[in-house]
């Protein structure tokens, strides 16, 4: 399934590098790149929601939440859509994934579709153990 975020979380989006793992961490959190000169922690979302590794990410978007810069590995980036009004149709905390997931977009674009409202805070709380 497609995944969304809020397009003010998102920094720049990035061809995918190499990754060094992080003894430790979550399979999920895939490891960290040097984006010039920055190290990034790099996070695979499917993975997170109950999906098997794609191998490394092609695409990187770099995100900010809670006050941290990391990135979110994609296959690929669709767009960037508005939401209109009712749209959003919130999720209860079983379909939550943990707090990662805020809801289903409901799309109206040519395509239309559903994707995962993911909440970029979540992530990196989860992610950078960020409390």
């Amino acid at each position: 399934m497609a995944c969304a975020c809020d397009l003010e979380s998102v920094r720049e989006i990035v061809r995918g590098r190499p990754l060094a793992r992080l003894p430790g961490a979550p399979e999920w959190v895939r490891g960290i790149m040097n984006l010039r000169g920055t190290l990034l922690t790099v996070v695979d979302l499917s993975m997170r929601l109950g999906g098997s590794p794609d191998g490394m990410p092609r695409i990187v978007m770099v995100v900010e939440g809670a006050g941290k810069r990391f990135g979110i590995g994609v296959e690929s980036v669709q767009g960037v859509a508005e939401l209109a009004d009712g749209s959003l149709e919130l999720v209860d905390a079983q379909r939550s994934a943990g707090g990662v997931v805020g809801g289903l977009a409901h799309l109206a674009d040519a395509e239309g579709g559903t994707a995962q409202w993911c909440e970029v805070e979540a992530i990196a709380r989860e992610a950078l153990a960020i409390e």
